[in-house]
């Protein structure tokens, strides 16, 4: 029974027969009743969606369960009210005992899932687990389709070399126009909706073979031709949106060269099953799979049926699919009438493949003793034919694994070694003896250079092309020779192997410099520096660096980069370099600010500074860059510096700041060289504090050191430091 509520005009109140003598009384918003309606009801104690259903009263009147719709109970996509069940069902039992509510799922750890598209269905799944359980696949019952050979045939037109197979078959007299409820309960519980009978069978077969069809109306699509979309085709798919496809993306299109669906990823609103149609165009077609995976791509749409055809489908798994949807719809609806023969148009079928191994092959790989009539076994488990010949094996690979998947002996050694169980293979040692490699020093090295820059100067590693960049080089001016060349290139850019790094930093640097400022890179590569007398390349390893900042910070951001190649020396290879003022620097250095590396045992490493000043305004005069390049292998030869542990002294330092008047031309580094030959008694440590220039000073220029002296033994009296 239905009753106005009194005081509520959205509710209504409901009787319920539950199959026992008294009705429940429950109360609803749902729109969509009517007296006689069966439906399903939760009682007072039950759950939906996780809350547990009590009494309540609402506007006065009370409420003892609730009335559900599929949408609540997880069994269905309505949710426009209470589930109108029409299949003739028993009052009051629990729905669980009527449909397959209660599921069973196995989790199979199978990382091959993904990549192999016959595991793209129930089937192939039943497949692999009889194989593994030693149970034999129970295929399913198939409706043939050779009966209707003499009915007439659909016209197919393939104007594409991407469709490698297009079939097809025409119903009419379809009278029903809802899934049963445990079609629509097992579709939504793989994560589908239910739409309508039609759709949903397509579905159901994807889900159960791994082939994806679908239907047209028959009344909007009588045939059918597969070409190939031209610039500006746009497409309006059943959701109602519309995309404009690449061009060469795959259509299917009726006879007059309308679209009516994009080839493998989705059907056309225009010609989409409706609640009027009782008849349908039924196709199941294969197509090369990068086609679909571009205009997928392409279009931004990815679909349950896209996703399988970008795994290279089988092309002899079309007519299959159509015959087991045929079978089920005669169950279903057996007033449903084929009235055309199954039509089939095929461009391509993967070869047959056949593999030759022998037993031995297959036991050395997987280190395990697995006899022949095992091996033999377990691949005819999974449906390849197995040979005997002259004390060898021919197996041949059944369709649904040729596809890109299974092609060489190896692809067998693993079928077997998945099946044999990895658990059962022991674990045993190398037959070789394996000695730990010893890392060179300038391995170790190299690691720790990069660890060190990025960490303490906020350095980005790079890796850079090898070649030399003509065009850009001889914008900039940059002098830079090359001894290998490449004899043809169609990149002119790329005509020949760089002799140095710091040219390939600085084409990054301009890429780069509107959005990344300030900037650091660096990287360790190689560079071709000559041909030796075999007529091989001399081949260096570089470190170079490249630091970019505001034009304003020019001393700070060379000065930081002058701090890196020292710290690099100390820290990493524990040695020292000095920098000396040169004018033999590569002509993309500064002719002003711009020094060779040269080590303790006075060999020249490389050279440091900032960027020739040309150069610089050339590339952006907002920023100042310094550059360094050294030799790599150099720098890891360096000897150690040999030190001398002291204590720290417990007794204050002192600093005193002296000034020294100089020739102008003479240079900080040569002044340093006469001031590290005092040798005082005390501890000394000095540092440059400022360099003073004037036209008053005539000729020099001044140097204010700082020296910070002290003892281990006293505190400093004032004739101490007056004697220092």
């Amino acid at each position: 029974k239905i009753e106005k509520h009194p005081n509520s005009e959205k509710l209504q109140i409901m009787q319920l027969d539950i199959g026992k003598p008294e009705y429940v009384q429950v109360l609803t918003t749902a729109k969509n009743i009517y007296e006689g309606m069966v439906t399903a009801f939760v009682q007072v104690g039950g759950k939906v969606c996780g809350q547990k259903i009590g009494k309540a009263v609402m506007g006065g009147q009370p409420s003892f369960g609730m009335g559900c719709s599929e949408s609540d109970l997880g069994l269905g996509s309505d949710d426009s009210g209470l589930w109108d069940i029409k299949e003739e069902v028993p009052l009051g039992v629990d729905i669980k005992k009527i449909w397959p509510v209660e599921d069973t799922v196995f989790e199979i750890e199978n990382k091959t899932l993904s990549n192999r598209p016959d595991l793209w269905g129930h089937l192939g799944i039943a497949r692999e687990m009889g194989a593994i359980f030693g149970r034999k696949l129970k295929m399913p019952k198939m409706h043939d389709t050779k009966q209707y050979a003499t009915k007439k045939e659909i016209p197919i037109e393939v104007l594409t070399e991407d469709c490698f197979r297009y079939s097809a078959i025409a119903v009419r007299g379809v009278s029903r126009k809802v899934s049963p409820t445990a079609m629509k309960i097992r579709l939504n519980y793989c994560g589908m909706r239910d739409i309508n009978f039609i759709a949903d069978l397509t579905n159901y077969l994807m889900l159960e073979l791994g082939q994806p069809m679908h239907a047209f109306d028959y009344e909007k699509v009588s045939s059918i031709c597969v070409e190939k979309a031209k610039k500006g085709t746009k497409m309006l798919t059943l959701e109602r949106e519309e995309h404009e496809l690449p061009e060469g993306s795959m259509l299917i299109c009726d006879g007059n060269h309308t679209p009516v669906a994009v080839a493998g990823i989705k059907g056309g609103l225009l010609s989409g099953i409706s609640e009027a149609t009782n008849s349908f165009l039924l196709e199941s077609a294969c197509f090369e799979a990068s086609s679909i995976r571009k205009t997928s791509k392409g279009i931004g749409l990815s679909t349950d049926a896209s996703q399988r055809y970008e795994k290279s489908l089988d092309p002899q798994g079309t007519i299959a699919s159509i015959e087991r949807l045929l079978q089920i719809l005669k169950e279903l609806d057996p007033k449903a009438t084929v009235v055309s023969c199954l039509s089939d148009k095929t461009n391509f079928i993967y070869p047959e493949r056949k593999i030759e191994f022998e037993g031995d092959f297959i036991r050395r790989r997987i280190g395990a003793n697995v006899s022949d009539a095992e091996i033999k076994r377990i691949l005819q488990s999974l449906e390849f034919a197995v040979e005997e010949k002259a004390g060898k094996f021919v197996a041949t690979v059944p369709s649904f694994r040729a596809t890109k998947d299974v092609s060489i002996r190896e692809d067998l050694v693993e079928e077997v070694a998945r099946m044999f169980g990895y658990d059962n293979i022991e674990s045993s040692p190398l037959a070789n003896n394996v000695s730990p490699v010893v890392q060179s020093k300038e391995h170790i090295g190299e690691y720790k250079t990069k660890r060190l820059l990025a960490e303490k100067y906020g350095v980005r590693e790079v890796h850079s092309y090898i070649w030399k960049y003509q065009e850009f080089c001889e914008k900039l001016g940059i002098d830079m020779p090359v001894f290998v060349r490449l004899l043809d290139s169609s990149n002119s850019g790329q005509s020949g192997i760089r002799s140095a790094i710091v040219p390939t930093l600085l084409k990054m640097y301009d890429e780069n410099k509107n959005s990344n400022m300030p900037l650091r890179i660096a990287e360790i590569g190689r560079v071709v520096c000559g041909v030796k007398e075999n007529g091989r390349s001399d081949e260096q390893k570089r470190l170079a660096m490249l630091f970019a900042a505001e034009q304003k910070k020019e001393e700070s951001n060379l000065r930081a980069l002058l701090d890196a190649v020292q710290n690099v020396t100390e820290s990493v290879f524990d040695s020292t370099v000095r920098f000396e003022q040169t004018e033999d620097a590569p002509n993309y250095f500064s002719s002003i600010n711009s020094a060779k590396v040269v080590s303790q045992s006075k060999e020249q490493i490389g050279f440091v500074g900032l960027l020739n000043e040309k150069m610089s305004t050339t590339l952006d005069k907002r920023f100042a860059v310094a550059i360094a390049e050294i030799d790599f292998a150099k720098l890891a030869r360096l000897q150690p510096v040999r030190k001398k542990k002291l204590s720290l002294s417990k007794f204050q330092a002192v600093k005193i700041d002296f000034n020294f008047l100089v020739d102008e031309k003479m240079n900080y580094g040569e002044f340093l060289k006469i001031v590290e030959m005092f040798r005082p008694k005390l501890e000394c440590e000095f540092s440059l504090v400022d360099i003073f220039e004037s036209k008053e000073l005539q000729g020099k220029k001044s140097y204010t050191i700082r020296a910070e002296i002290c003892s281990n033994e006293k505190t400093l009296a004032g004739e101490d430091i007056e004697r220092f």
